[in-house]
């Protein structure tokens, strides 16, 4: 009989599901009764027991009775089990790939997932407040921002976070040349879709006057300070040079939290369900850093 037969009797069946219960255990675990199992599928206890069987002849799990204490979970394969739940692809916010930091995360989640054989869709979102929405909306799993922008949002939760200086390198207030920073004439530039830019614009100019603020996509920085539009922006140092060519001066942001601002954090929707064990370690997998290190060196070409 053929694994697709086998998956489609009543005993495949419920192996099936029971795949899908197995998605968020781990070794050790504690088993559930057959007598829990069989009034949990509504099945008898005997295609319970060809249904565990199924799972263990296939190697997605290795099953051991300690007496009275129960049975547990002795070893289990969670890219198989993955297989024979039949989950889908795990969709991933990510921020568009403009700088190496960014290529860097995505070749390194994509390297990690592929490692331990789950599949996963990154989604590119220009906008931390676009793929906060795809997350809390449920078009996306999970979500690549800032820990400052992740820790601003209630509804959603940092699952990982990768350390400063893996998401950008340093913000900075950028102005135009001529121009004095301080100056309460500045008109600046605000990204709309940007969290991350609002909120350090807000604390670096708290009174700022609805009349100085021009919303502008971080893609047309660089014509407006040609075009004499806007005086001065709050902006990722790593992207300057890419976007801006007429003549500036970046200033350092006093009084903000670095290692927040510059952190790279894997988010979910708050109250979800628990992510499998397999893509909780694909997501803290040491393969995701050292690969972006990697892209960021300019030694690994990026892939995703």
């Amino acid at each position: 009989m053929s694994r697709m037969q086998v998956l489609m009797s009543k005993a495949g069946a419920v192996a099936h599901r029971m795949a899908a219960e197995l998605t968020s255990a781990s070794t050790g675990d504690r088993m559930p009764t057959a007598q829990e199992l069989s009034e949990r599928h509504g099945v008898g206890k005997g295609t319970v027991q060809a249904a565990l069987a199924l799972l263990e002849e296939a190697g997605a799990v290795e099953i051991r009775s300690r007496g009275k204490l129960g049975t547990f979970i002795a070893a289990i394969d969670h890219r198989l089990v993955w297989e024979l739940a039949g989950s889908g692809s795990i969709p991933i916010a990510m921020p568009l790939p403009y700088t190496r930091r960014y290529e860097g995360l995505a070749t390194g989640l994509h390297a990690a997932f592929e490692h331990l054989g789950l599949p996963c869709t990154l989604m590119f979102v220009r906008g931390s407040a676009n793929r906060a929405r795809a997350v809390r909306q449920g078009r996306a799993d999970f979500a690549v921002m800032s820990g400052f922008a992740a820790r601003a949002d209630p509804e959603l939760e940092v699952v990982r976070d990768f350390g400063p200086q893996t998401y950008v390198g340093a913000h900075g207030l950028v102005v135009a040349q001529g121009h004095d920073p301080d100056d309460p004439a500045l008109r600046l530039a605000v990204d709309p879709s940007s969290a991350d830019q609002r909120e350090l614009t807000a604390l670096r100019f708290p009174d700022l006057a609805p009349e100085r603020r021009v919303e502008v996509s971080y893609n047309q920085l660089g014509r407006h300070f040609a075009d004499g539009l806007v005086d001065a922006t709050v902006w990722n140092v790593d992207e300057i040079d890419a976007h801006i060519a007429a003549p500036i001066t970046v200033h350092p942001l006093d009084g903000v939290d670095d290692a927040a601002t510059t952190s790279a954090v894997v988010v979910a929707r708050r109250g979800a369900d628990p992510a499998p064990v397999a893509v909780r370690e694909a997501l803290a997998a040491d393969v995701v850093m050292a690969a972006a290190a990697e892209v960021v060196a300019g030694t690994r070409i990026p892939t995703y």
